[in-house]
Parts: structure tokens; C-alpha cells; sequence
């Protein structure tokens, strides 16, 4: 029998690597899109992991089972990313079971998924999306992890609140193992050229307590206006920056999903949009991290944490910075909203131990030091791009202590929410879309009470 661990790392949630090492992209709401690659010939790790004894329930046999795996990335060792992550070296060398992926793509996965589920011959686990709750849940694609989890366990018990936000009847459907390290919005810089237009680091400003949405727009002002033609940001950013008010469009109280787009700290967030927007302070379109700098005509970089390898790669000679999203000046806390990383357990798989033990290496890698320490190495050792200090800063979104969580459960409504109503909310003013959030909010807001209507009556 597995002993109960005794102490956790941090009362945190920090970041799974597994989807991180793989080669990846993003879709025009900032959704990571991670290639299929193919399996490589496993040789051996670089940086080995080994449990201790206790630390995992040694009493269960799933020696020769598989747990089936529908994503698009393999959790294997592909030709892009050969080191097996910390979770899958424990679940194979501890248990002797593998992982069968059964590969789908970014534009076909629920329709995939769906059909798997009819036929009978349903896989063990998909990735949590935003749709996963309510929308997916309420159509009976997913079965309850609570047979799965012991609460009263202290690695379960540390996210057993996160969890108790994703009930659905009375039960849990949402293990929440990390966060999905890709999928966190970061705002990068290059360090030269903050120096050399004379502005105080934005980092050290933040750490000082002072990187708030003034000393934000009026360094970007200050950048544009000595550089003409040059922007003060672009990427993936308009979303990350409405969160740092505290608020989300899509409120859960655990029974009613409630309209909040009269939100003043929401209205507040996106007034400062307008004001970025009349400043011609954006750069349009897409930028990918291999340019993002290589232009020198932009102060600040969004995207999600998948950008920065190849971001940092792309000016060696510099150094590109890594720093939170300024907080409000009426408030007094930083806010980030990161993607729970989860499986969802499929209707229809009846393969519980082999489920349950992957969750237990998944959750165990991100509680015990030791092991959040090899996913670093692993990390880096894959990621040549990012540095140690880098690395620390931005796993430092993922701290209780220091950030609060804003998570919106808007996208999770429908797939016309998801991928339509809540980019335009968000991100609208910044792509073009409309002028204010008086006439975003205006036209929108029947269309988000009409959604919530569905899963109130």
C-alpha cells in the first residue's frame, strides 16, 4: 500500500511538461496546437527518475496493460522530443503498462472522440479543453473520477477546491494534475532594447510592486512616440490583459452560470483597450516567436510559453525577458489565468486501475520538489532556448501566493462560445472588431445570457 505523502512541494498547482516537450503551434484564439511526430526508437533518458518506495501504491497490477491514449501529440518519445517525461518513466518502469496513443488532429479530435464513444470502442482518457466543462460533460462524453482519486490523500487533498469548481451534479469530472504550461500567456521583452530606450525593467518594476496598467501603456506611448512606425506590442496578449482586472465574462456559483459583462472592473480593463487601440500602439496579425524580436520594432511579445524557445533562440546575442501582465492600479493583486491540465476519463473505458495509476504519477510529479525539479531538467534539456531564471519566472505564474487565478467558464458553454463569442469579448477591441466595450458588450450580452439559459433551467 502507498504511503500517504507527508509534504507537498508548494500549496500549488504547478506545470505539466508532458504536451511541452512536443513541437507546437497556435490557432488564432492562442489554443496550442501541438504536430504529431513520430515515435521514435526509446534508447534510455538523459536525465533519469526513479520512485521511492512508498511514494506510489506498488500494490496494484497492470503489468502488460496499455492506457489509450486519442490526442494529437504522443505522451511516447517522438523524434522531436526523445526525453520521456517524469510521469511516464514512473508509470512504465514502476508498473510495467504503456501508453497506446491513438493519434487524431487539431481540426477532427471531438468529432473523433464521438465517434470512438459510439462504436464501443472508446479510449481511456482525452486531454481537458475549455469544452470539456460544462458542454462535453453535460452531453455524457466523460464518467466521474471520483472512484478514481482519494480526496483525504494530501497530494489530491492540496487541489481538491480547484477541483469542487468543475462539479457537475454533486460529482467531480476535472482531476487537476498542473497547469497546461503551454497554454499560459506570457509577456516577453528584450532586455537591450529596454535599456536602450532608457525604461526601468519591467520586470524589476514588477517585483518592486509598480508594473500596473499605467507604467504598462505609458511605456509602449513613450516607445511609439520615439520610434515612429515601431508598435509597443502584438501576438496573443488582449485576453491575458482583460484577466489582470480580476473579473471574467462567465461567472459558476456550482449550479448557475451567470452573465458578468457589466462587470466595472471588466469595463475598467477594457477602457484601457480602447485607449491602446486609439494609440495605434498594436502591431496586427500573426507574429511567431522566431520574428517576434528579429524586426526590432516591437517592445513587448505575447503568447503562450510555447513561443519563448524559439523567441530566445532567434536573438542569442540578447536576452529575452520574461514578465506577468500588469496588475490594476486599484488592486493590489496580479492576476493570470491559467489552463487546468487534465484527462478527462472517457464514457465507456473500463480500464479504472490503469487510469487511476497514470493520474497518481501525473499529480505525484507535480507535488513532490523532487520530482517538479527533474521536469525542469527534462524541460530545459529540450528547450535550449530557455534559461533556469526564465524557467522560475514563469513557473511562478502557477503560485497561489503570488497570482490569483481568473478563469472564465464562458469558453467551456458551447463551441460557439468557446471559439466565436469569447475571443470577440476579449479580444475584439484589440483585433478591430469594434471601437468600445460599451457597443461589444451591448450586442453581445443576449447572446451570452441566451448560453448560460441553457444549463440554468
Amino acid at each position: 500500500m502507498r504511503n500517504k505523502v507527508k509534504k507537498p512541494a508548494a500549496l500549488m498547482l504547478t506545470a505539466l511538461m508532458t504536451a511541452s516537450l512536443a513541437a507546437c503551434g497556435g490557432d488564432e484564439n492562442g489554443a496550442s496546437d501541438i504536430a504529431t511526430t513520430l515515435k521514435t526508437e526509446w534508447t534510455g533518458d538523459n536525465i533519469e527518475v526513479t520512485a521511492e518506495e512508498g511514494e506510489l501504491n506498488t500494490e496494484v497490477d497492470i503489468s502488460g496493460k496499455a492506457l489509450k491514449w486519442l490526442g494529437i501529440y504522443d505522451i511516447n518519445p517522438t523524434n522531436d522530443s526523445p526525453e520521456r517525461s517524469a510521469e511516464l518513466a514512473l508509470f512504465e518502469d514502476t508498473y510495467g503498462a504503456t501508453v497506446e496513443y491513438i493519434p487524431t488532429s487539431s481540426a477532427t479530435r471531438f468529432d473523433d472522440l464521438a465517434t470512438s464513444i459510439l462504436g464501443g470502442t472508446s479510449p481511456d482518457i482525452f486531454i481537458y479543453e475549455w469544452r470539456s466543462f460544462p458542454y462535453d460533460i453535460s452531453k455524457g462524453q466523460y464518467q466521474p473520477i471520483d472512484s478514481l482519486i482519494d480526496w483525504s490523500d494530501p497530494m489530491w487533498a492540496d487541489v481538491e477546491g480547484i477541483a469542487d469548481k468543475y462539479t457537475w451534479n454533486g460529482e467531480h469530472y476535472i482531476a487537476p494534475l498542473g497547469y497546461a504550461f503551454n497554454d499560459t500567456q506570457i509577456l516577453m521583452y528584450n532586455q537591450r532594447m529596454i535599456e536602450e530606450q532608457g525604461f526601468d525593467d519591467p520586470y524589476e518594476l514588477y517585483e518592486a510592486g509598480e508594473w500596473d496598467w499605467e507604467m504598462f501603456t505609458g511605456m509602449m506611448k513613450d516607445y511609439v512616440e520615439n520610434n515612429p512606425g515601431n508598435f509597443g506590442i502584438g501576438g496573443w496578449w488582449a485576453n491575458a490583459f482583460v484577466y489582470t482586472a480580476g473579473d471574467t465574462m462567465v461567472k459558476y456559483d456550482g449550479e448557475k452560470f451567470i452573465n458578468n459583462l457589466n462587470s466595472p472592473s471588466i469595463e475598467r480593463a477594457q477602457t484601457v483597450l480602447e485607449d491602446i487601440f486609439r494609440n495605434n500602439l498594436i502591431k496586427r496579425g500573426w507574429i511567431s516567436g522566431e520574428t517576434a524580436f528579429t524586426t526590432n520594432d516591437l517592445l513587448f511579445y505575447s503568447m503562450g510559453t510555447w513561443a519563448y524557445n524559439a523567441a530566445a533562440e532567434s536573438i542569442p546575442e540578447d536576452s529575452v525577458k520574461i514578465v506577468p501582465f500588469p496588475k490594476d492600479p486599484q488592486s493590489d493583486k496580479y492576476y493570470v489565468s491559467n489552463k487546468i491540465f487534465a484527462y478527462m476519463w472517457v464514457k465507456g473505458s473500463e480500464n479504472d486501475d490503469v487510469v487511476r495509476t497514470w493520474f497518481e504519477c501525473n499529480r505525484l510529479v507535480n507535488y513532490e520538489e523532487k520530482y517538479t525539479e527533474v521536469t525542469k531538467e527534462k524541460y530545459l534539456q529540450n528547450n535550449k532556448g530557455w534559461t533556469s531564471e526564465m524557467y522560475d519566472i514563469a513557473m511562478d505564474f502557477y503560485d497561489s501566493g503570488k497570482f490569483e487565478q481568473a478563469y472564465d467558464y464562458g469558453y467551456g458553454l458551447s463551441s460557439y462560445m468557446g471559439d466565436t463569442v469569447m475571443p470577440v469579448l476579449y479580444e475584439g477591441i484589440a483585433n478591430e472588431q469594434f471601437e468600445s466595450w460599451i457597443q461589444t458588450r451591448d450586442e453581445y450580452s443576449v447572446i451570452v445570457d441566451e448560453e448560460c439559459k441553457v444549463y440554468n433551467e
